[in-house]
């Protein structure tokens, strides 16, 4: 995602003494020098401090393709096209030992062990051979490993690294024993560098492999994905001291400067023709890189990427102030890098600063028009609410995209989003949506994660707005989208991070989360849960440690939901279908197990509310009047009842119910007394005793009762007649 604008002015160039390609540098310990191999067959020594040539060496008679300097800056190996080796004294650049034929082909690299006493030579002859420092005679035997186009030592001395056309190979330098052997890239294996720490070496590949793969020295397994972005061979890297970058030259005319902790780019620096070497100075405020331009450039950005990169870190973890701060001592340093007042626009947008953010973005755009400066005025003019004002600038932005598909679909992301932010939400949609529909070769997977943040951001504004029917529509389409199916999704689209403040990391969990709850307060606690169940299968394991709490919670507040349901609507108690006959009892609906095949239809809910009201009405009065005798045997109604509905609703939900028996009810009551079944209990009123209050309720005042009656409430039914029935 990221979109990174070249760079193509160097502090400074070394140049005007080599007369052809710089094909090899190092710096030394010392800080203040710098050594160059060339096509030209010398070797030029660099006082980096001036720029002037300290040194030229002569002496191999072939082009110069490689060469090392020892730690303790002593001693110089160069290794040329013809084989030869030469070895230089480090302070004087005088030659220590007569010239050393050691290979048959050209020798591509050359490499000291850190305690200075071996030199690696690796060759095309497809040997690797070992030299004391001490008699510059063969140490032991080579290794007959293939093409050599690279090795290196570990900084412990103990796994020496060598690339091969056709793999790369790990060994013991000691025992010459290999440890390893790998394939890394397709057909070339061309450069490689060991953290400094030694646990990771990195690869690059060739032109049909343009990439930078990271291998774990414990496992010697991959690392992650593929570092791409270069278009050609990657001839060389380099890792800054700290073990915090990573720098790459490649054949397609860029040096790379990438972030080891996440794998990112974050910078571009655009060499006339190809670059070959590059390297970082001692103290790693430096990049020095060479090549078909006959000359050194050193970009004296490092120090700006730095505080750069840092700002970066301080604006996806949230602390702007720290960003906008390193960023303003930056422009302090330089107030002439049209760069750093975009950054800073950036930034302050963040905390809603708009008038800021435009005075940076127009400041910007006065020094150097350019895509970045003309992004900041758009997202500036948007926070504004000047959207006319916004389209027409990043209109403008369109012409510094260098007409690059990637450039362009990025941009329209970007206008989208802001246009969105600007309350046009849906010219930002439909932008999003034409054009992943427009552009099936483009970043599909970039417009659905736009598409589903928007989602979620529609979302967020329906459940403030208590449309909480609007708000689950928009979480459900957001769930449902493609755009949460990696882990990595946050690191390959970090800009949005960056720029918008977006929290990618989380967005799954997010979704998820605020789905189930607008769900619940719109009543739907079945729903809540059913979307709870799915979140639970959709996220890993780490996520659920993270929302244990929330989780917990969250079902709580849905059980007690449900439970309100019921003794507001209506518990689910028996009741009969429309022909008469008994349903199945089903007391409890547990609220985990609801679904579309244990919803109870609508009829039989509307019987049962009416059943519960009429039920709930039996319960005792005080003082209650006395009812006259009837011939048929009164029937005496108490606490038993509501103490009888309340253990119904208290059993639990696996509580096991007895089927009914789909028959006529005297059918029913024939089987029931074949088989011995229990009687009446004389607690329960039965629908015909309950249907005979209901038809005698005028009865002689003087006739004293046998028994104590509760008086009913009738609720008027709708059979007519202005009589009830208890199986409605």
């Amino acid at each position: 995602m990221s979109q990174l604008i070249p760079s193509t002015t160097p502090f400074r160039t070394f140049e005007d003494d080599h007369l052809a390609a710089v094909q090899a540098v190092a710096v030394f310990a010392d800080r203040r020098r710098m050594i160059t191999g060339s096509d030209d067959k010398t070797l030029r020594i660099w006082d980096l401090e001036t720029g002037v040539v300290l040194k030229k060496m002569e002496g191999h008679s072939c082009e110069v393709w490689a060469l090392a300097v020892s730690r303790d800056g002593q001693m110089i190996a160069s290794g040329d096209a013809g084989g030869e080796i030469i070895v230089w004294h480090g302070e004087t650049g005088e030659s220590l030992a007569k010239l050393i034929k050691a290979h048959s082909e050209g020798i591509y690299s050359v490499d000291f062990s850190p305690d200075g006493t071996v030199l690696a030579t690796g060759s095309y002859d497809g040997m690797t051979k070992f030299w004391c420092t001490k008699t510059w005679q063969m140490q032991g035997d080579p290794i007959d490993c293939g093409h050599v186009k690279c090795v290196r030592y570990s900084p412990s001395g103990e796994l020496l690294a060598i690339a091969t056309t056709l793999n790369i190979q790990i060994y013991n330098p000691g025992t010459r024993e290999r440890v390893a052997s790998f394939k890394g890239h397709t057909e070339f294996n061309r450069s490689l560098a060991w953290t400094p720490d030694g646990t990771r070496l990195l690869s690059g590949g060739n032109n049909k492999d343009p990439t930078i793969r990271e291998w774990d020295s414990s496992t010697w397994q991959q690392v992650g994905h593929p570092w791409e972005g270069h278009t050609s061979y990657i001839n060389a890297i380099a890792i800054d001291p700290t073990g915090t970058l990573v720098a790459s030259a490649s054949y397609d005319n860029h040096v790379r400067l990438w972030r080891l902790s996440d794998r990112q780019n974050v910078a571009i620096f655009q060499h006339s023709s190809r670059p070959q070497i590059v390297t970082f100075s001692v103290d790693g405020r430096h990049i020095l890189s060479g090549g078909n331009d006959d000359k050194i450039s050193e970009w004296g950005v490092y120090a700006k990427i730095l505080a750069i990169t840092t700002a970066r870190d301080a604006c996806i973890t949230g602390d702007l102030p720290t960003a906008e701060e390193l960023l303003t001592q930056e422009i302090y340093t330089d107030p002439n890098d049209h760069t750093l007042y975009a950054h800073r626009s950036f930034v302050v947008a963040r905390q809603h600063n708009w008038e800021h953010a435009l005075e940076d973005a127009i400041k910007s755009i006065s020094i150097r028009p350019s895509l970045t400066g003309y992004i900041s005025k758009g997202i500036a003019l948007c926070g504004k609410g000047l959207v006319r004002e916004a389209r027409v600038a990043f209109d403008v932005a369109s012409m510094f995209t260098s007409k690059d598909p990637g450039n362009n679909h990025f941009l329209l992301l970007i206008k989208a989003i802001a246009l969105f932010n600007a309350a046009q939400h849906e010219e930002g949609m439909v932008l999003v949506n034409e054009l992943a529909a427009a552009c099936p070769d483009a970043d599909i997977l970039g417009c659905r994660v736009v598409e589903t943040y928007l989602r979620v951001q529609l979302g967020i504004d329906a459940f403030n707005g208590a449309r909480h029917d609007e708000a689950s529509d928009h979480f459900t389409a957001a769930v449902n989208s493609t755009a949460c199916s990696s882990k990595f999704i946050h690191l390959l689209y970090e800009e949005l991070t960056m720029l918008f403040g977006w929290d990618l990391e989380n967005l799954l969990l997010t979704t998820h989360q605020e789905r189930c709850q607008a769900f619940l307060s719109a009543g739907k606690s079945d729903e809540a849960l059913e979307a709870h169940k799915y979140m639970m299968d959709a996220i890993d394991e780490s996520a659920k440690a993270s929302c244990l709490e929330w989780s917990n919670e969250f079902k709580e507040r849905c059980t007690a939901l449900a439970a309100q349901d019921d003794r507001i609507l209506g518990a689910e108690i028996p009741g009969q279908d429309q022909s008469g006959y008994d349903t199945e009892p089903n007391f409890f609906h547990g609220v985990h197990q609801f679904s579309q095949n244990t919803r109870p239809r609508p009829q039989q809910r509307h019987r049962r509310l009416k059943r519960l009201r009429i039920a709930l009405t039996r319960s005792p009065r005080s003082d209650p009047p006395p009812v006259p005798p009837t011939t048929t045997p009164p029937i005496t109604t108490s606490n038993a009842l509501k103490t009888r509905l309340r253990n119904i609703f208290a059993r639990p939900p696996h509580h096991a119910t007895p089927p009914v028996v789909d028959v006529p009810f005297a059918q029913g009551k024939e089987r029931n007394a074949a088989a011995g079944a229990p009687g009446k209990d004389p607690n329960i009123i039965s629908d015909e005793e309950y249907e005979y209050l209901n038809t005698n309720t005028q009865q002689d005042p003087n006739t004293q009762p046998q028994q104590q009656v509760v008086a009913v409430h009738v609720d008027p039914g709708e059979h007519g007649g202005g009589k009830s029935c208890i199986c409605c």
